[in-house]
């Protein structure tokens, strides 16, 4: 259905895409892909190496929308109602007494985030069913009050959805949809214990798959002439049921919310994922907007969707456009986009100060009790002991470094899961931000998403290790600060 074209048969000009996808870089975001697309036209696709279109990606929240989309349909075809109790279908995971909030609790209330919880965290927990977790958790407030963003009870949506079709949630689709529209063939879900799909946060798919399903209900559900799903419910999904506004300030996370499915500015509908994943399809001008990402903090996706309506859609022309040499300069922008790096300088004269000396770390979170520095002519060895024992990063100065983290038992298949022995692919750099003052970055780039901030300063015979993480249930004993000194032999 999609193909290629350049910016100005759109309608849009190439100076302001690269001027977009420059934007991003020097705010320093840690983007993986963008796609822009009006129509059916791809204008823009660029990926940030190692980053392809064949890339399956963590999705995280995005998982919601596709389970909003699944229970829709399952109203349509009478399966399941707006107005059920969510008890009903889960008599096997209640914990008596049921609590009179929880008994009241619909499917609309779940599917507008209006539930009677307000979110909870399962990891670290040793829950070993995720289902049984939720009903035992104490309702806070009357369910249909308010929005409240509950991620847990997605994946309840999620569970009876697998529980009514006896499929996963993928084979259901696929079998309603994904597979009529040519994509989501490798794409997979990772689980939650218990045995169900990690609904509220785990499919992986690549950013290709993410436009198609977008265009999909873009169109009401209709595909190439043929209707796939239903178009009332289509509409009702991507339609606002509960106003999210918390503060008087515009943003893009306070336009509303559908089944599963955000509002988002000039009446567009969009799928929000942690760590900067995010789909918009704009209306008016018939575009849709894909950006995925490993960026910690809702300011990036603030930047990244501001920045698209102002570069790019307050920009759009009813004609397209004659000239086209600057698609030129885009195409080998694109073509040279590699994942971002850390800022600062490659070299400091204080290195010869530090190298291969080892620095003996006081009582901290990290449970590291010594590291040292070594650095040769493109990078260098962060080499640390921890609570597993001895551990080298070794990072590229200013230049990614990809290697497995060293940091063993992390969850595989199953969230929350410990597997031991595994470890998760990153990329790793480092820059001098002050003379005597290391900031390496560890970018997490697997099947899990994270960031670890990694900074090391010096003042006389002092150091300071100070680690910031942003995962979701990993890096955990990377987090904290220590005072360091240098080591006596």
């Amino acid at each position: 259905m999609f193909c290629n074209t350049v910016p100005e048969r759109v309608g849009i000009k190439s100076e302001d895409v690269l001027y977009y996808l420059k934007k991003l870089e020097q705010r320093g975001l840690f983007m993986h892909s963008v796609i822009m697309a009006r129509g059916n036209k791809i204008f823009c696709e660029a990926y940030w190496k190692p980053y392809s279109a064949k890339t399956q990606q963590r999705m995280y929240s995005i998982t919601k929308s596709y389970v909003g989309i699944a229970i829709s349909e399952l109203i349509a075809e009478g399966k399941l109602s707006l107005d059920d109790k969510i008890v009903s279908y889960f008599p096997d995971k209640l914990v008596s007494p049921v609590h009179p909030y929880l008994a009241a609790m619909t499917l609309r209330d779940m599917l507008t985030m209006q539930t009677c919880m307000t979110g909870s965290n399962w990891f670290g927990q040793n829950v070993t069913d995720r289902l049984k977790h939720y009903f035992a958790l104490t309702p806070v407030k009357y369910p249909g009050t308010g929005f409240d963003y509950d991620s847990e009870g997605s994946f309840v949506l999620c569970a009876l959805v697998e529980r009514i079709t006896g499929k996963t949630l993928l084979e259901f689709l696929r079998e309603k949809c994904l597979d009529e529209i040519g994509v989501f063939k490798d794409a997979f879900c990772l689980k939650a214990p218990g045995g169900h799909t990690w609904g509220d946060s785990a499919l992986l798919c690549t950013a290709r798959d993410q436009l198609a399903f977008a265009r999909l209900l873009a169109d009401g559900g209709k595909w190439n002439g043929k209707q796939l799903l239903n178009p009332q419910l289509i509409s009702a999904a991507v339609s606002k049921h509960s106003d999210t506004v918390d503060s008087g300030i515009s943003s893009y996370d306070n336009v509303g919310y559908g089944y599963q499915i955000w509002r988002c500015f000039d009446g567009a509908f969009a799928f929000y994922g942690m760590h900067n994943q995010t789909v918009i399809y704009h209306p008016e001008t018939d575009i849709i907007f894909v950006a995925t990402a490993g960026d910690p903090h809702g300011v990036a996706r603030s930047v990244a969707i501001e920045n698209f309506y102002s570069d790019i859609i307050r920009n759009v022309s009813k004609e397209n456009f004659e000239c086209i040499s600057e698609n030129t300069k885009l195409e080998e922008y694109c073509e040279k986009l590699e994942l971002r790096t850390a800022f600062g300088e490659r070299e400091s004269t204080f290195e010869a100060q530090i190298n291969n000396k080892t620095f003996k770390v006081k009582e901290n979170p990290m449970g590291i009790s010594e590291f040292s520095l070594s650095f040769d002519g493109e990078g260098g060895n962060f080499t640390y002991l921890n609570r597993q024992g001895k551990k080298t990063l070794r990072f590229g100065k200013k230049k990614n470094i990809f290697q497995q983290f060293p940091e063993t038992g992390y969850s595989k298949d199953v969230g929350s899961v410990r597997c031991e022995g595994h470890t998760y692919r990153c990329a790793v750099s480092a820059a001098w931000v002050e003379e005597k003052k290391l900031s390496v970055i560890v970018q997490i780039i697997d099947d899990y998403i994270g960031l670890l901030n990694i900074t090391i300063g010096f003042n006389g015979e002092y150091a300071l290790l100070d680690m910031k993480k942003s995962a979701e249930d990993f890096l955990n004993e990377y987090s904290g600060c220590a005072v360091a000194e240098p080591a006596i032999k």
